[in-house]
């Protein structure tokens, strides 16, 4: 080959490898911002979940709690299906249940899906379509589930990954036609589950505080009426109210430092 059609063709490689590198750069850095973005919105909408949690209990709440702190009934639940607690469940939902393990079996109802759909929106977007925002409701109502039944599910990233190609990723691709958005879709789906997971996580710790504030009966009582829907959700998936307060009261695992080989 001759010498200066080598030079043309090393030439045309260093343009095209350049042209790669700077693509790759140009779409890490995308990537990159994107995160930092979803982040930022992840932090606000987790502050306000906290704040929403943690809002000590209205006057009028504050009254419900003293009606059922008299109630003769001894089991929890007893107590959460006496015209008291159903009255302020038919006011805030528009339903009258029969009793308050009809409440937990309708979990979860319209007005709780309403509520976390609107939510979840400064997260994952307001643009998207009620069919492919109902996947992204889906699977959040699944992780709060699967949240039950591991110690730490942060740590479970295999079986966490499977869930959310699942039950996240392969239904909404069937809704991308514009593959413009598909590198935020990504980065949305990557960091979805952690939020998730960090949603539990902030109500069990309100919840575990009024139980160590006030004790057990007290402190349930004040769970079911400041926050009833996600009390009633989470307690749907528990056999019994005592295996429920049981995860409430589990502390987190503290990793302890490895020590380095002298």
């Amino acid at each position: 080959m001759k010498k200066p059609i080598v030079l043309i063709l090393i030439g045309i490689f260093v343009v095209l490898l350049a042209g790669g590198i700077i693509f790759v750069v140009k779409w890490i850095g995308k990537i990159t911002q994107e995160m930092k973005e979803v982040s930022a919105q992840h932090r606000i909408y987790t502050q306000k979940l906290k704040t929403f949690a943690h809002a000590p209990l209205t006057e009028d709440q504050e009254n419900l709690l003293n009606q059922l702190l008299q109630a003769e009934e001894i089991d929890l639940e007893d107590v959460l299906s006496s015209e008291p607690y159903l009255s302020y469940l038919k006011m805030r939902d528009g339903e009258a249940y029969t009793d308050f393990s009809a409440y937990v079996a309708a979990m979860p109802t319209e007005n709780h899906r309403t509520a976390v759909s609107s939510r979840l929106k400064a997260v994952v977007g307001d643009e998207k379509d009620a069919a492919e925002l109902q996947h992204w409701l889906d699977y959040y109502f699944r992780i709060w589930e699967w949240c039950t039944t591991v110690p730490e599910p942060r740590e479970e990233i295999g079986e966490m990954t499977k869930l959310q190609q699942e039950h996240l990723i392969e239904p909404l691709m069937e809704h991308v036609s514009d593959t413009s958005g598909l590198s935020s879709q990504m980065v949305q789906m990557g960091m979805f589950s952690k939020l998730i997971i960090d949603d539990t996580k902030v109500f069990q710790q309100a919840w575990r505080e009024r139980i160590e504030t006030h004790g057990a009966r007290e402190g349930m009582l004040r769970c079911a009426i400041a926050t009833p829907d996600e009390f009633a959700l989470m307690r749907s998936f528990f056999v019994d109210a005592p295996a429920f307060q049981e995860w409430i009261l589990a502390e987190p695992e503290v990793k302890q430092p490895v020590d380095e080989a002298e």
